[in-house]
């Protein structure tokens, strides 16, 4: 079962570097929270396909360039997924950002149900000025 969740979401992140966001957000089961720190703009808590297709939004609105790529991503149990992934990004008034993020993704019936981001805010809001 954890190597199927661990297909599903590597599935998700190649999706999403081709810039194919239905592809991104079609393993997204409709009641799916996705929570990113508050402490930066584009921060909260999104649910559902469509509620992660905001989260992409904002991002890209804040960014003139933004690249994640999974570094690792592990099946932890049946029901987990973790991904370390390197960021880079030069936001929209030219401060830069460079570092990872750790993703913890809950799986039911081969849909992600559950996702929450880590990552370094304090960087973030420095390079946001």
């Amino acid at each position: 079962m954890a190597k199927d969740n661990v297909d599903v979401v590597q599935h998700a992140w190649d999706a999403f570097a081709r810039g194919d966001i239905d592809g991104a957000v079609e393993a997204i089961a409709p009641t799916a929270e996705t929570r990113i720190p508050e402490s930066v703009p584009w921060g909260g808590t999104y649910v559902g396909p469509d509620g992660f297709r905001d989260f992409l939004y904002k991002l890209d609105r804040a960014f003139d360039q933004f690249k994640a790529t999974p570094h690792k991503v592990l099946g932890a149990d049946d029901n987990h997924v973790i991904v370390v992934a390197k960021t880079k990004g030069r936001i929209k008034g030219g401060g830069t950002i460079e570092g990872s993020n750790v993703w913890i993704y809950q799986l039911r019936d081969g849909m992600i149900a559950d996702a929450e981001s880590w990552g370094d805010t304090a960087q973030v809001l420095q390079a946001l000025g």
